[in-house]
């Protein structure tokens, strides 16, 4: 049988009312202050994601046209269904021997048009990223074409005017979060740079 002291030692152990509204506004505090940083970390996440996922279609690009010593095209997309078109602001990708406008979802073919190779949604970890795809002479396009040479066509297949450099930028914080961009040489150089980094260093644009 527990006696009184056995009983106020065991009611000491709990927390009270008080001690547990403590708890919550310390942890209501540090959430405040950190939910800044972690919101920015996703962000930038999320443009890194996109700006690696364009750099690696580029370069499946080059390497096919190298491998089939054929022309073969990136092209910059509203998205990877039926209704696509290309879009210099899109963040879906298609490499294809042709404009995949309206076949963005067809099946791998090298016969069948548009002869689509692979195709990348931006809704696949990278949907809250603003994409800026640009000519050398900072106009819009929307595709870029390798030879078999691993070169880059003077226009795409199509006739347009080749993408020289696409931009990778927050949507929701523009101002806190780090913009990327991946660059293509004329000889066909893939590079991914930081437009914001100091001069001097390897990453800047």
């Amino acid at each position: 049988m527990l006696n009184h002291g056995d009983d106020t030692m065991m009611r000491s152990t709990g927390f009270t009312l008080v001690e547990m509204m403590i708890a919550v506004v310390i942890m209501a505090i540090l959430l405040a202050v950190g939910m800044p940083g972690f919101q920015a970390f996703i962000q930038n996440t999320q443009i890194r994601t996109a700006a690696d996922s364009m750099q690696a279609g580029l370069n499946l690009a080059r390497a096919e046209a190298l491998r089939r010593n054929a022309r073969v095209s990136l092209w910059v997309v509203s998205g990877i269904d039926a209704t696509c078109v290309q879009s210099n602001t899109g963040n879906s990708w298609v490499v294809s021997f042709t404009d995949p406008a309206a076949r963005c979802g067809a099946a791998a073919s090298d016969s069948a048009a548009p002869g689509l190779i692979q195709a990348r949604s931006g809704s696949d970890g990278s949907s809250g990223v603003n994409v800026t795809a640009l000519t050398g002479a900072d106009a819009a396009s929307s595709c870029i074409t390798f030879n078999g040479f691993g070169g880059v066509e003077t226009t795409c297949t199509g006739g347009a005017s080749p993408l020289a450099r696409i931009s990778f930028v927050s949507a929701a914080a523009p101002a806190t979060t780090r913009a990327l961009e991946v660059h293509v040489t004329p000889g066909g150089a893939i590079r991914m740079c930081d437009p914001n980094a100091a001069d001097g260093t390897p990453t800047r644009c």
